[in-house]
């Protein structure tokens, strides 16, 4: 058995991609084989065991697949099709409307994420992971069923925190100025314009000694980078400081040196920078949407306006009241305990235990000599009454696949079954119910008309869409290789 972590893109330096690494040591740690594969990988990624998503062989029935799901990539349609175990880990989906002022591109690719969420994806795995109870809500508000939901958040490798900074960026930010930063990708949804508005009334009217900066990449295509350097230029406010995607160390010097974290972010399925933020004592400053709040657990501050007037006090306040100051810091610590990563590490190993225990592989040879006893049994009885058996063992076979929540259906299209028994098969799995004599007289004239093949295919392509398999979360084991 091993353990495949897919993933659409594996990005350097981002929240997901150190989340599938840091998950890649502790499946290892439990002495399973494990790799990641991904359509695009970062040149930057120097993890041993992560390859390009062409070179992932065929994946066998005992295997275990966690796909982490976060935007409208095509691997979305090809991971519902192996055929293996399936975990799905949703890090959400930024609402396609925050894209449309900046670039239609990653607009689109939102609205095909969350299309897939609710047409394509849903009822296609066994279990569900979500970073934050905010995720799962998005999940159950999408039709997912909340009992196939588990929150277990990022697992965030504090170690490597403890790395040395960037010695020059910390003499250049330890100059006496009061350092306001805001660590994340530099996008529609951050809600950068709300930081640099509230900034701009604290330099002019509340602290001239201070600097904002905006540390993260941007999209090089987009409108939204440039206008809110625009809006900056507009404001006429100085000291406002983009350093781009910079190193590891030079994201560490920022940390260091900030005074105060600001954060008016109105979408995060979790939001890591907040974290990282904690892990240096920097007073936090959020607004309360999204998962922010449950990320934060009761500590830091959580504002519910963005009015600038009001937020340079609370900036204010944060940076010279040190008593304040100090509880902060000490109820973000506290909350940090939270989100160890050995106590995180231990959840998402027990539930991959549980996991395991609850959905064994499946063998088409388990059980199967019980339920042809079973049949025998029951059609010899029925016999001595007079009766006749009202389905084919073949469709017991099935039925009894779809009673251990698979279909499989790539034995079921390959059968040697007659016509009839390959109706009956298929309406008791996907439909839990026998043919009638309608159903009967309508697709056995199908077959005949249009032959097997094309029979097959229609029955079914209109069996997988029902809603009754969805809705009960039954699995379709299919192999596209």
């Amino acid at each position: 058995m091993k353990i495949y972590q897919i993933v659409a893109s594996l990005n350097f330096g981002d929240a997901i991609g150190n989340d599938i690494i840091a998950k890649k040591h502790v499946i290892e740690d439990m002495g399973i084989e494990t790799e990641i594969y991904a359509e695009g990988i970062s040149d930057k990624i120097t993890e041993p065991g992560a390859y390009r998503l062409d070179r992932m062989p065929k994946v066998k029935e005992d295997d275990i697949v966690i796909y982490h799901m976060g935007n409208g990539s095509p691997v979305n349609h090809m991971v519902v099709e192996l055929n293996c175990r399936k975990i799905m880990f949703y890090h959400n989906i930024t609402p396609f409307e925050f894209f449309t002022i900046d670039n239609i591109e990653a607009s689109e690719n939102c609205r095909r994420g969350l299309d897939d969420m609710q047409n394509v994806m849903k009822g296609k795995f066994d279990s569900y992971l979500a970073a934050s109870e905010f995720n799962k809500s998005d999940m159950t508000a999408m039709g997912y069923r909340a009992e196939q939901i588990t929150p277990i958040p990022i697992i965030v490798p504090f170690e490597d925190y403890r790395q040395t900074p960037d010695e020059a960026m910390v003499n250049r930010l330890s100059d006496g100025v009061t350092n306001i930063v805001f660590v994340g990708r530099i996008a529609p949804n951050k809600k950068h314009e709300d930081i640099i508005r509230a900034f701009a009334y604290y330099k002019k009217n509340v602290n001239p000694k201070s600097r904002l900066i905006l540390a993260g990449s941007h999209n090089s295509s987009g409108m939204y980078y440039n206008d809110i350097v625009g809006y900056v230029s507009a404001l006429g406010v100085e000291d406002v400081v983009f350093p781009g995607h910079i190193s590891f160390a030079e994201i560490l010097a920022i940390y260091k040196t900030a005074h105060v974290f600001l954060c008016m972010s109105e979408h995060e399925g979790f939001c890591v920078p907040l974290l990282e933020a904690m892990t240096f004592d920097v007073p936090v400053i959020a607004y309360n949407a999204c998962a922010v709040p449950e990320t934060l657990g009761g500590s830091a501050v959580v504002v519910d306006d963005k009015d600038p007037v009001f937020l340079s006090k609370v900036i204010d306040r944060v940076v010279r009241d040190e008593e304040m100051r100090s509880s902060i810091i000490e109820s973000q610590r506290k909350r940090l305990e939270d989100f160890s990563y050995e106590k995180i590490k231990e959840k998402f190993q027990n539930y991959l235990r549980d996991f395991m225990a609850k959905y064994p592989p499946l063998s088409h040879d388990d059980s199967k000599k019980n339920y042809d006893k079973l049949y025998s049994l029951t059609e010899e009885n029925m016999k001595k009454s007079g009766n006749e058996m009202p389905f084919s063992k073949f469709a017991l076979h099935t039925l009894a696949s779809n009673q251990s929540e698979n279909i499989d259906v790539t034995a079921l299209i390959n059968s040697d079954c007659t016509p009839s028994e390959f109706i009956e098969a298929v309406f008791l799995s996907f439909f839990q119910v026998m043919p009638n004599e309608t159903d009967f007289e309508y697709w056995l004239n199908d077959e005949k008309t249009r032959g097997r093949e094309a029979f097959v295919h229609t029955l079914i392509s209109y069996a997988r869409e029902s809603q009754s398999r969805i809705d009960r979360g039954v699995r379709l084991m299919y192999s596209p290789y």
